[in-house]
């Protein structure tokens, strides 16, 4: 599946985007953004592009107008109380500095939330912001996400503390 807007494509990965996963996850603020250690070679740029092409549920945002990838989607399902419906989506993302503060990670946001109501009757999104990450919290503030609850992340994934938001879509989606 293919996702458009008028500014994003988001796709699924490729194996030429290594170059543009190795700098995602070399960004130090990024790959800190993603709760993962940045990079330190090209061997473990390859190990993830390996992963987001195994996962049916990450994605690649491609701007149309620098017709280059500049950022990353991963979505977790979270399953219902029976551990057989998906309740909801976990939202992971990133964008490369260049390609920040124009409008394409709200646009991939709103357009991959359609999709999944769309195609797979998704009402319920969630993401997680450390407490720092001001502009992924205004990203998602955007894009129409409301703040649901604070959490202190294990001290295995870094014991920092997150806000978590969340989006209910609704029969209709989002528009």
């Amino acid at each position: 599946m293919i996702i458009q807007t008028d500014t994003v494509q988001v796709r699924h990965f490729i194996a030429s985007d290594l170059a543009v996963v190795y700098q995602i996850g070399c960004e130090k603020e990024i790959a800190k953004q993603l709760n993962m250690p940045p990079f330190q070679s090209e061997h473990e740029a390859q190990s993830f592009l390996t992963m987001l092409q195994s996962d049916e549920h990450s994605w690649a945002i491609v701007s149309k107008k620098a017709d280059a990838v500049c950022g990353l989607m991963m979505l977790a399902p979270n399953l219902a109380q029976d551990d057989v419906t998906v309740e909801s989506y976990e939202l992971s993302f990133a964008i490369l500095p260049q390609y920040q503060r124009q409008g394409l990670m709200t646009s991939a946001l709103s357009a991959v939330m359609n999709a999944y109501h769309d195609d797979l009757h998704i009402t319920k999104f969630m993401a997680a912001c450390f407490i720092t990450n001001q502009k992924s919290a205004r990203c998602l503030q955007k894009v129409g996400f409301t703040t649901a609850y604070q959490t202190q992340l294990p001290d295995y994934l870094g014991g920092e503390l997150v806000q978590y938001y969340q989006y209910n879509l609704g029969e209709k989606g989002f528009r």
